[in-house]
């Protein structure tokens, strides 16, 4: 089945909270649910604005016009670094590819914004070395800093 990547509008807000509660505790503390709400306030608060900002940007992954995923980036061109954000797909569907798909998506947009750029993202032990196969390497590793049992990896990759 073939996938779609389109910005994100608040009508996907329901649906990105689902995928997000998909992933939760295994990836996800419950913990940070409020956090990740509240990033979507936000994100309907942009898609409101008139004003377009190609250096913060949020996207929604579908299969059937059905969202199974999320993610975006922010790009800081005065420090020359971007990163991402709150990147995830429906936890019945990995291991499918279309993971990997959302987020090499991601990384050309920041790459043709900005090419110079290095990208950070934070995870956990889970996922870590899906982002390290993608040339991201671990820049700090702070235990238990999403909750209980869930180590937080910065991670980061250079132009």
């Amino acid at each position: 089945m073939s996938m779609t990547i389109r910005p994100y509008t608040p009508s996907d807000k329901p649906a990105c909270m689902a995928a997000f509660k998909s992933n939760m505790p295994g990836f996800f503390a419950p913990a940070e649910l409020p956090d990740f709400e509240e990033w979507l306030r936000e994100q309907d608060a942009r898609y409101a604005s008139p004003q377009k900002n190609n250096n913060e940007q949020y996207y929604v992954a579908t299969l059937q016009e059905q969202v199974i995923g999320c993610g975006g980036y922010y790009i800081d061109t005065a420090k020359q670094e971007a990163a991402m954000t709150w990147g995830l797909i429906t936890q019945a569907l990995h291991k499918q590819g279309y993971g990997r798909q959302l987020f090499l998506y991601r990384v050309q947009v920041i790459r043709s914004v900005c090419p110079q750029c290095s990208i950070r993202l934070d995870t956990t032990q889970h996922v870590y070395p899906f982002f390290e196969k993608l040339g991201f390497v671990v820049t700090r590793i702070t235990k238990d800093a999403y909750g209980p049992g869930l180590h937080r990896y910065d991670m980061e990759q250079h132009a």
